[in-house]
């Protein structure tokens, strides 16, 4: 069997709905024949894609990680049947999208290089969706991330600028033995429960696996979690630490240390499309957004 893009739908129209008998009448078919297409499914990608249980399904690590791509290719099939136009022509509005607060306060200061034009904000878990969907021409301009050291400049219709970069930071509970330390070394949280976020599609949490196994160990991962809040509370109650970046919400028993050498890497990436609207004012919009992250760091 060979996936196709009606499998793509089913996957994300699951994971939507939570429940297979909601997805099940959403495609006009029955529960069992859907059971039986969702196996099938899993049997070519080579593992569980959802837990099932009473309360409906949820999905494995391995269906994050294939939902993730999965939405990536549908909404690029989407592009492709949708004609979009007047990418050269002045907006009539401007839309931006990203991972984290960056994009809110970006757009919020867009209108001192387009006065005038309304700004429409999305914000996503993915950054790699937000790079796709800059790529398909449903967004004007994206605030992303990544991880790796890789070459910027040959991403087909895409520019970037180099915001900034972010050693990974590591969240702690207040009297943890290790939180009085300024620099924290990865191998001495070893022995420590970790709660990661689940795959965001440029590389995490590949790379966190990678550092941890340079510095000498295997991490226990009991909690993946999307909510961040939720991350949080994990911590302040002493049940696990966090990787994080520097902003990560500190007090009521939460403490953000940084790693020794910075094994982990975190850049910040404007992109765009070089044919689209924003492309004559890049520049500009990249020293505004300097200026944002700038003035974050001086405030944590």
């Amino acid at each position: 069997m060979d996936l196709e893009l009606r499998h793509l739908r089913t996957l994300c129209l699951l994971a939507d709905t939570g429940s297979v008998t909601k997805a099940a009448t959403a495609l006009s078919t029955s529960q069992p024949a859907l059971t039986t297409q969702l196996q099938r499914i899993e049997r070519e990608v080579g593992g569980r894609l959802f837990h099932r249980g009473r309360s409906g399904v949820r999905p494995t690590e391995l269906g994050e990680f294939v939902l993730v791509r999965a939405r990536t290719v549908l909404l690029s099939m989407d592009d492709l049947l949708h004609d979009i136009t007047a990418r050269g022509a002045s907006p009539s509005a401007l839309r931006i999208g990203g991972v984290g607060p960056l994009t809110v306060e970006l757009s919020a200061r867009l209108p001192e290089i387009f006065p005038g034009v309304p700004v429409h904000v999305r914000t996503e878990y993915s950054p790699k969706l937000v790079t796709d969907l800059v790529r398909a021409g449903r967004l004007d301009l994206g605030t992303t991330i990544d991880y790796v050291d890789r070459d910027l400049t040959t991403d087909g219709p895409l520019a970037w600028a180099m915001l900034a970069v972010d050693p990974l930071h590591v969240a702690l509970w207040a009297d943890h033995p290790l939180a009085g330390e300024t620099f924290i070394r990865l191998e001495d949280l070893a022995g420590c429960p970790w709660a990661l976020t689940p795959p965001d599609g440029t590389g995490w949490p590949e790379c966190f696996y990678l550092a941890c196994q340079r510095a000498g160990f295997s991490p226990e991962v009991p909690y993946r979690l999307h909510d961040r809040s939720e991350i949080r509370d994990l911590v302040a109650d002493r049940r696990a630490v966090a990787p994080c970046q520097s902003d990560f919400v500190t007090g009521r028993g939460v403490v953000v240390r940084q790693l020794e050498n910075a094994p982990i890497q975190l850049r910040h990436l404007l992109v765009w499309r070089r044919d689209s609207v924003v492309h004559q004012a890049a520049e500009r919009i990249a020293r505004l957004t300097r200026t944002i992250l700038e003035r974050d760091v001086v405030r944590s």
